[in-house]
């Protein structure tokens, strides 16, 4: 019988696969997707907020210059 591998990349730092042998398995397997997607941005969410307070980004700072 055929397999199915479907592999889900959510983000640089989230990946997941679901295997199944048909559609229904597959589905099955994806039933808490919505949930674990909200979970994952929330975390990511908070990760921001905690790099970025207020949500801006700080200006990069000049490199200094090298003289030889």
């Amino acid at each position: 019988m055929s397999r199915i591998n479907l592999s889900i990349r959510l983000g640089p730092m989230v990946h997941f696969e679901v295997q199944g042998e048909n559609c229904a398995q597959v589905a099955d397997a994806l039933q808490g997707f919505e949930r674990l997607n909200e979970i994952v941005d929330t975390m990511f969410t908070d990760l921001a907020n905690r790099v970025y307070p207020g949500g801006e980004i700080p200006a990069a700072e000049p490199e200094p210059e090298h003289r030889s």
